[in-house]
């Protein structure tokens, strides 16, 4: 059985770019506003100097080779290392390691929305001014990588208007530099290896053992004699693999003080998952060439990037932990039967006789960008500058389905010729980018000033179509053109949607003798995105902040080294609807066309309009008004700490109401919904020693903890969402978290019926489970999350160890519901499966084998507490000597250990539709 292909949701890019207060003639022009933190590759004229008290006001920034320690090749795992708040969709616990997985989610400081768009909620992405998709992140280089800052206070968010309302990820980049010609090569090769530690299972004895107890082989000894006899197949490690991945990057680099180039290769020729046939496969080649004299700088940047993507033909992980196991996997390296166990109560389709096929799941990525940069010096404290950036994506998705799948098994035999399958889509998008930004800065005496004024346009235009061919009757012909027809009830699809922004923006800073400082900034953005009716957004925030250790009675300090506390206020606008929310849609009744009068056969070509959708078009968007606070403080040069506490109002969300059914429909989307989100966040760097003998040790500890509550909602709205959503844990009330957990409580299981007793809201005790009986059981989200560890270095050596922890949150364990309370006695699954009650007088937590269906129930809310290895690294740096005996001016090696154990409280399988995976990397870096 093959996976359906997973097309990755574009998030349109609006990209709106922050004012520039620390002055460089930079490529991609950027500086995050109020902090100062720059964002951009920096190759230009210093024209300020940022300080460690104004970053502040912003948020976590961390170093290319911070991350690179915490994970070699994937940046997105080494950020949910070193940023506690980044909460990657819950789809990440299903899909594992899977190389093509991108996420539709990721959130900071919790949930904003009730009704989730689309495509997912995702925070602004930055790459040198430039805004880059997910699918983009999720490829992106990490030796590319100077400087990743996270931003999610308003102080720092505001500058970049409505797209920022989930929060921005700024990647820097590398900058070059001048000098004689350099080549940079760098090695990464490794192995993979399934994590399955998770996977309690039942083997063949056990399997056996619980369906002679049911009664299953009774009056047929001989089907039990033959199983007994199969033995135990490990179904778990029949669709896996250990691969070899290697990834290889070479830079030329060189250069003066007037002209700077790069030329820039990558290939992962071997990017291997656990699951057999799977990988993802990247290409890239870019060139840089910059020129500045002391008037003008010019940079333009090209980068082509190419990746092939496969999913492995052996379908879904969670198919083989269900196979029984004393179904032998075939002899000789055959692949079994279609159908195991046929004509038994055990009969089940086989995922390996799947794979046996030569069904594909693929996809290939063309992603071409270009990106001009110019600035000119006007006068000595202005300059103007230019960007303009041209993106082109090509995106090519197939999937095909063998004629001889059981997927055409039910297929009728007047329609047999239709087996064969063919799915094909292809997505296209064009992006122009300007943006034109004044900067003044001047210094009077102890008086610093800075002022920003700026405008952007953007456009996007993403055009797509997909069709489904069938009828394929042989294996040879594998592409849509030898189908015979399209899917049944289906015709060719496709997708054009444009995308406009214009923004302006204005903001500055000012400094006092280094002590204090205060941010202003206020953007407008006009979005196509937005209503019809609300097209234009306000943006803006205030910051500041107190450098206390520079105050004349604490400069002679020895105990405390710095100390700053910072303040911040501002609201954010923020995206929350899609197109068809907040304009008419319409469907063509194309088969049938108006006919002409007097001839049946001369057709006019007009075609009647039906309307398919309710909408608003004066749907606001999403507002949050953020405030926060925060300490930061450095004690005897050997203890830095920071602390953040923030609250933040999410108003106007979008529900719905009842409408009028004369305009096409009971509902309609409005504004209605207030979210409020507030916690804490910490940081802790401790020098246990600070070399000592060469030896250094410090110890690293982050945490946050969000508290989510649902301040207002329509009561209509919430009564009719509730009922929607009463046979699932999704209810909704004021004063809880929106995505709280709902169950009826429950006794547990009587042990003399088998039937669960669920207790009702004034206390009595019923087999019968309602709705109306749906209670408060807890929250998701972790009391405190985070990580913490040790980083050190001995002379030439150095060394990390980090660990994810998150602890006192609730789930609702659903695999022990489909697996285990629901499960089938025809299909394997955990060993829990021969605790289920079956005869009067059991004392067992779950129900026995009656195939019913489990509604939420307090039986399977769990508090989770969790911990994880997430890395280990150690780091040798070679002499300059050798280094140089070997015709090399530096050689860098590493050993990456990541992902090395997972402990959770919650028993429960993870990685159902791709396992995890444990890596181990060797890591060469050289110049030359």
């Amino acid at each position: 059985m093959i996976k359906l292909l997973r097309g990755k949701k574009r998030k349109y890019p609006g990209k709106s770019r922050n004012n520039i207060f620390v002055w460089r003639a930079i490529f991609g022009v950027m500086i995050l506003v109020g902090s100062s933190v720059l964002v951009a590759a920096q190759t230009g004229i210093k024209k300020n100097v940022q300080t460690r008290d104004e970053k502040a006001i912003l948020g976590n920034s961390f170093s290319g080779n911070q991350l690179k320690r915490f994970h070699p090749t994937n940046l997105l795992k080494a950020l949910q290392v070193v940023e506690p708040s980044m909460i990657i969709d819950r789809a990440e616990e299903w899909y594992g390691s899977d190389p093509n997985y991108v996420p539709s989610e990721i959130t900071f400081r919790g949930v904003k929305t009730i009704l989730g768009k689309e495509g997912g909620v995702l925070p602004l992405i930055i790459v040198d001014g430039y805004e880059i998709s997910m699918d983009r992140l999720a490829d992106f280089d990490i030796n590319r990588v100077e400087r990743v800052t996270i931003l999610k206070d308003a102080t720092g968010t505001a500058i970049y208007g409505v797209r920022a309302g989930n929060g921005v990820i700024a990647i820097t980049t590398k900058k070059m530099q001048a000098g004689s010609l350099r080549l940079y090569y760098r090695f990464d090769g490794g192995i993979d290896v399934a994590d399955l530690s998770s996977y309690d299972i039942m083997n063949a004895s056990q399997k056996l053992a619980l369906e002679k107890s049911m009664g299953m082989y009774d009056g047929n000894d001989a089907l039990y004699q033959e199983r007994l006899k199969n033995g135990n197949t490990n179904w778990l490690k029949v669709p896996l693999q250990t691969p070899f991945r290697h990834k290889h990057q070479l830079e030329i680099e060189g250069g003066d003080s007037s002209i700077l180039y790069r030329a820039y290769f990558l290939a992962t020729p071997g990017n291997k998952g656990v699951m057999k046939g799977s990988k993802r496969d990247h290409y890239a080649i870019g060139t840089r060439l910059d020129y500045r004299n002391s008037k003008l700088y010019v940079s333009d940047e090209l980068r082509i990037d190419v990746i092939y993507g496969k999913e492995s033909p052996y379908g879904v992980f969670q198919d083989y932990m269900l196979i029984n196991p004393y179904y032998r996997k075939g002899s000789g390296g055959q692949h079994s039967a279609s159908v195991m166990g046929e004509g038994t109560f055990s009969e089940q389709v086989s995922p390996y006789y799947e794979a046996s096929l030569s069904s594909f799941s693929k996809s290939r990525a063309t992603r071409v960008m270009n990106t001009l940069n110019m600035t000119w010096q006007i006068m000595e404290h202005l300059e103007l500058s230019g960007n303009f950036t041209f993106t082109k994506d090509f995106n090519k998705f197939d999937q095909y389905i063998s004629f001889k799948s059981e997927y055409f098994s039910d297929l009728p035999l007047d329609s047999a010729e239709l087996a064969g399958q063919y799915k094909i889509r292809r997505e296209n998008t064009t992006i122009y980018e300007e943006d034109l930004v004044l900067n003044y800065s001047n210094q009077f005496d102890r008086h610093h000033l800075n002022v920003s004024l700026g405008i952007h346009g953007y456009a996007a235009k993403d055009y797509s179509d997909n069709y489904i061919g069938v009828g394929l009757p042989s294996d040879h012909m594998d592409y849509i053109s030898f189908a015979k027809t399209y899917a049944f009830n289906t015709r060719p699809g496709g997708r054009e949607a444009f995308d406009r922004l214009f923004s302006g923006y204005l903001s500055g800073s000012y400094n006092f003798d280094q002590r204090y400082g205060v941010d202003v900034s206020l953007r407008a953005d006009k979005s196509s995105r937005l209503a019809p009716k609300k097209r234009v957004t306000m943006a803006w925030s205030v910051g500041g902040y107190w450098n206390v250790r520079n105050e004349k009675f604490l400069q002679e300090s020895n105990v405390l080294n710095q100390l700053v506390l910072s303040a911040g206020i501002g609201m954010t606008p923020g995206f929350q609807f899609d197109y068809d929310q907040v304009n008419p849609m319409y469907a063509y009744d194309i088969d049938n066309p108006y006919l002409n009068a007097t001839s049946s056969s001369n057709k006019l070509g007009l075609v009647t309009l039906n309307p398919i959708n309710d909408y608003n078009k004066k749907l606001k968007w999403r507002s949050d008004h953020n405030f926060y606070v925060g300490i930061r403080f450095t004690l005897f040069d050997h203890l830095s700490a920071n602390v953040r506490y923030y609250n933040t109002l999410s108003k106007d969300v979008v529900t719905r109401i009842k409408d009028n059914v004369v305009n096409g429909s009971a509902w309609k989307w409005n504004n209605g919904g207030e979210i409020r989100n507030s916690g804490l966040e910490f940081g802790l760097n401790a020098d246990i020693l600070k070399d000592v003998n060469g030896l250094s040790l410090g110890f690293l500890w982050n945490g946050t903890f969000n508290k989510n509550k649902l301040e207002t909602c329509p009561n209509d709205f919430m009564a009719e969402w509730n009922e929607s959503n009463q046979t699932s844990t999704l209810q909704l009330k004021e004063g809880k978290a929106v995505n709280a957990i709902y169950a009826v409580d429950s006794k547990g299981i009587d042990a003399q019926t088998g039937k669960e007793i669920f207790i009702t809201q004034n206390g009595t005790e019923t087999n019968q489970w309602e709705a109306t009986n749906l209670v408060y059981q807890g929250d998701p989200t972790p009391k405190l999350a985070g990580s913490f560890g040790l980083l050190g270095s001995l002379r030439n050596w150095s060394f990390n160890c980090m660990f994810r922890y998150s602890f006192g949150s609730k789930i609702y364990n659903i695999t022990a519901v489909r697996y285990v309370d629901e499960a089938s006695i025809g299909q394997n699954g955990p060993v829990d499966m021969m605790d289920k009650w079956q005869k009067a007088g059991d004392q067992t937590e779950y129900l026995g084998f009656d195939n019913s269906t489990t509604l939420p129930t307090s039986r399977f809310v769990e508090s989770r507490n969790m911990i994880s290895l997430a890395s280990l690294r150690v780091d040798y740096q070679f002499d300059k000597n050798l280094a140089n005996k070997l015709y090399m001016q530096d050689l860098h090696l590493g050993l990456s250990c990541n992902d090395l154990f997972h402990y959770s409280s919650v028993k429960m399988p993870r990685g159902l539709i791709y396992p995890f995976a444990r890596s181990f990397t060797l890591s060469l870096q050289a110049t030359f």
